[in-house]
C-alpha cells in the first residue's frame, strides 16, 4: 500500500472537532477585523476634510492681484472664515470642534449601545445578530463616504450617520466573544483570547492602507470600500458561522491532544 502525502497525513492527524474548532477561531477573528477595518477611515479622512490652504491661498491671492491691476475688477473673495480647498461645514473656523463632535458622537453612542447590545444579543440567536450588524455598519460607513459624491455639506448627516453606525457596530463584541466562549470553553481561555485579540491591529492596518489609497483623491471610496468589506463579510457570516458545537454534534470544551504530527512523521521515520 502507497504511503499518504504528507499532507494528506497532515490533515487526518486532527480531529473533526479541532478542524470546526479552527474553522471557527479564523472565521471570528476575520468578522470582528472587518469591524475595525470600517472604524478607521475617518481618522485618516480628517486631514482631508479640513486640508491646510496656506499656500494655496498664497498663490491665489498673488494671481488675484495681478488679475486686478490688468483689469481693475475685484475678484470675488471667500469669507474669512472659509477655505476654497475643505470640505464644508469642516471649513469654518471652528473645524476642530466639529471633527471632534464625529468622534464622541460614534464614541457615546458605542458605549450606549454595548450594554443595550448584550441584552439583546442574548435574546437573539448570534448569527443573525451578528449579520444584521455587520450589513448595517457596512451601509452607514458607506454612507458617509457617499456624502462626498453627492455633494452633501451639513454636519447633521455625517452626526446622525456616526451615531447610528456607533450603536450598529456594537453587535459585534458580545457576538463575536459569546461564540468564541461556545466552542473554546474555558481551556487556555488566556492563549486563545490572547491570539484572536490581534484581530485589532490586523483590522487597523488594513483599514489605514485602504483609506489611505483614496484619501487624496477620492475621500468618499475610503468609507464605501470598507463598507462593502464589512457588508461581504456580514454575508459571509450568514452563511458560515457555527453559534455553538452542539449544532453539528462537536465537544463543547477544548480538550488539550498532545501533537501526534511531527517532522519526522513527515518523513515517515
Amino acid at each position: 500500500m502507497a504511503q499518504l502525502p504528507a499532507g494528506i497525513r497532515f490533515i487526518i492527524s486532527f480531529s473533526r472537532d479541532q478542524w470546526y474548532r479552527a474553522f471557527v477561531f479564523i472565521l471570528t477573528f476575520l468578522l470582528y477585523a472587518s469591524f475595525h477595518l470600517s472604524r478607521k477611515p475617518i481618522s485618516i479622512v480628517k486631514g482631508e476634510l479640513h486640508r491646510s490652504c496656506a499656500a494655496g491661498n498664497e498663490d491665489g491671492a498673488r494671481f488675484n492681484s495681478q488679475s486686478q491691476r490688468a483689469s481693475d475688477v475685484p475678484s470675488p473673495q471667500l469669507p474669512e472664515n472659509e477655505t476654497d480647498c475643505s470640505w464644508a461645514p469642516f471649513d469654518q473656523d471652528n473645524y476642530q470642534q466639529l471633527l471632534g463632535a464625529l468622534d464622541y458622537s460614534f464614541l457615546c453612542a458605542y458605549a450606549i449601545g454595548m450594554y443595550l447590545s448584550g441584552v439583546i444579543g442574548e435574546r437573539l440567536p448570534i448569527r443573525y445578530y451578528l449579520t444584521f450588524g455587520m450589513l448595517a455598519s457596512g451601509i452607514f460607513t458607506a454612507l458617509f463616504g457617499l456624502g462626498y459624491f453627492y455633494d452633501i455639506h451639513s454636519f447633521g448627516f455625517y452626526v446622525v450617520t456616526q451615531i447610528i453606525n456607533g450603536l450598529v457596530q456594537t453587535t459585534g463584541w458580545p457576538s463575536v466573544v459569546t461564540c468564541l466562549s461556545n466552542w473554546f470553553g474555558k481551556g487556555r481561555r488566556g492563549l486563545v483570547m490572547g491570539v484572536w485579540n490581534s484581530h485589532t491591529s490586523v483590522g487597523n492596518i488594513l483599514g489605514s492602507l485602504i483609506a489611505g489609497y483614496w484619501v487624496s483623491t477620492c475621500w468618499g471610496l475610503s468609507f464605501i470600500v470598507p463598507g462593502a468589506i464589512v457588508a461581504a463579510m456580514g454575508i459571509v457570516c450568514f452563511l458560515f458561522l457555527i453559534e455553538d458545537p452542539k449544532d453539528i454534534a462537536c465537544s463543547s470544551s477544548l480538550v488539550t491532544v498532545r501533537t501526534r504530527f511531527c517532522f519526522l512523521c513527515l518523513l515517515g521515520w
